[in-house]
């Protein structure tokens, strides 16, 4: 997998990612009446909806470093944005966040239901075997993962209110939207989730190992399957899922999943310290490449010398890791998480911007750790637990076999904020366990998992 996944990186350097993304399907005219007359058409398309993913207001700011992040209190936010740092949800950044996340969010569910209303419309269009069922599963999986986010965002936690329903579901492009509550919507998710497995697994070549036409179509190669929503991102997606709906028997199915993903995906840590990707990207399993700028340009607008002058929280401190654990490289000398995300923040040699990251095989650890202990398996889950610290090379901040659950549950808290700096992870965590946070100026923010972003039209 570590070969697969260099080779991918290796391949950003020859075409472009817009060449990639392009986000209109080779064939006449535009989306919904365009001309779907082969693979490469379809598979155009499905890059589009990819591409659009990567946009500020999505998953290349607002939804990670330059806006959900802020809400984990990982930095003192710049002037302005202090209102939605405290979870001020009805202040006008996070009005202006809300509307255009939602919009962007919807926006890719349509388009994801006019790539199947396309399939459906074009049955005699020839693909290479396999390579239309992988798509058009990944297609509904990605479908659910929209949905999903949506909820987790625009609805309470489920532990707090499973009764909720802001977030209708949209499963065609004529069809209406689908009121539900958040049960019900996560219901369905998990149904579309699990559809989509049993069909990749028969045929994803991230699974199988045998890819498709990986001359000529982005993500139908073992190598670039970590570009898309591959069977093993599914699979960590649905235990998200599970988790947060949280009861033993979720937990118990999650920790199945995970364990999976971790004994049979090949994925690794990296454990060197000498080469200038600080990003991780090797342990990515699922990663939007970032355009030309992307998180290069965020990073430097919120922590160069030029720039909004953001530093870190001081609930945020690095000399509790082991000096070997490659993390601290993250932060510079201004306190500034300027280094992980900065342009010479590249895979050694290659000229590839940092990817965002989406699903991370560090993620995949802690909630595996957690979901063995929340099933009744606390050893398991320890373990877990001290499998991860060992493989960050912080084999000092393993735990004792003997911690229990509230140890545990602490120390990969806490792990939660060396992990995704800048990820916008952590507050999603917080916000499904309903957790009290310490906000950057040192007041409580209570009933975490009663906030959600409003609908704003």
């Amino acid at each position: 997998m570590k070969r697969l996944i260099y080779t991918a990186f290796m391949l950003l350097t020859f075409v472009s990612c817009d060449q990639w993304f392009d986000v209109e399907p080779k064939g006449e005219g535009t989306s919904g009446n365009g001309l779907f007359n082969n693979e490469a058409s379809f598979r155009d398309y499905m890059n589009g909806i990819y591409a659009d993913l990567r946009s500020r207001d999505l998953y290349g700011g607002n939804l990670t470093l330059g806006g959900v992040e802020f809400l984990a209190q990982t930095f003192v936010p710049y002037t302005g944005a202090e209102a939605w740092t405290r979870m001020d949800f009805n202040s006008d950044m996070a009005r202006t966040i809300a509307r255009k996340a939602y919009g962007g969010l919807y926006a890719a569910i349509y388009r994801c239901n006019d790539l199947l209303r396309q399939f459906d419309r074009n049955p005699d269009v020839e693909f290479v075997s396999g390579s239309r069922e992988m798509m058009m599963a990944e297609t509904r999986a990605l479908r659910a993962f929209l949905h999903f986010e949506l909820l987790r965002l625009f609805s309470p936690a489920y532990a707090v209110d499973a009764s909720a329903s802001f977030v209708p579901w949209i499963g065609s492009v004529d069809g209406p939207a689908v009121t539900m509550t958040s049960a019900e919507l996560l219901d369905r998710i998990l149904s579309e989730l699990d559809a989509a497995l049993v069909q990749l697994e028969a045929c994803d070549p991230v699974v199988t190992g045998v890819g498709y036409d990986d001359m000529s179509l982005l993500g139908t190669s073992p190598a670039d399957r970590c570009w898309k929503l591959n069977y093993y991102a599914v699979a960590v997606v649905k235990a998200r899922a599970l988790m947060f709906r949280g009861a033993q028997s979720d937990c118990r199915e999650a920790s199945t999943l995970l364990g999976s993903v971790i004994e049979k995906g090949g994925y690794e840590f990296v454990r060197t310290v000498s080469d200038s990707d600080y990003s991780f990207s090797l342990e990515f399993i699922f990663a939007l490449p970032s355009d030309e700028k992307g998180f290069c340009a965020l990073s430097e607008e919120l922590f160069g010398p030029s720039g909004k002058g953001v530093v870190l929280s001081s609930q945020i401190s690095l000399d509790d890791l082991s000096p070997d654990d490659r993390r601290r490289g993250w932060i510079d000398g201004d306190n500034t998480m300027r280094t992980k995300f900065a342009p010479t923040s590249k895979i050694d040699l290659w000229e590839t911007a940092p990817a965002i990251p989406m699903v991370k095989l560090g993620e995949v650890y802690l909630l595996a750790a957690e979901a063995a202990a929340k099933s009744g398996d606390l050893v398991s889950g320890i373990s877990r637990f001290n499998n991860f610290m060992t493989e960050r090379n912080s084999a000092s901040m393993v735990l004792a076999q003997d911690a229990s659950l509230d140890q545990l549950m602490e120390a990969v808290d806490l792990q939660y904020r060396y992990e995704f700096m800048g990820e916008g992870v952590r507050f999603h965590f917080c916000k499904r366990l309903d957790k009290t946070i310490t906000a950057f100026d040192g007041s409580q923010i209570s009933e975490v998992g009663k906030k959600y972003l409003p609908i704003v039209q």
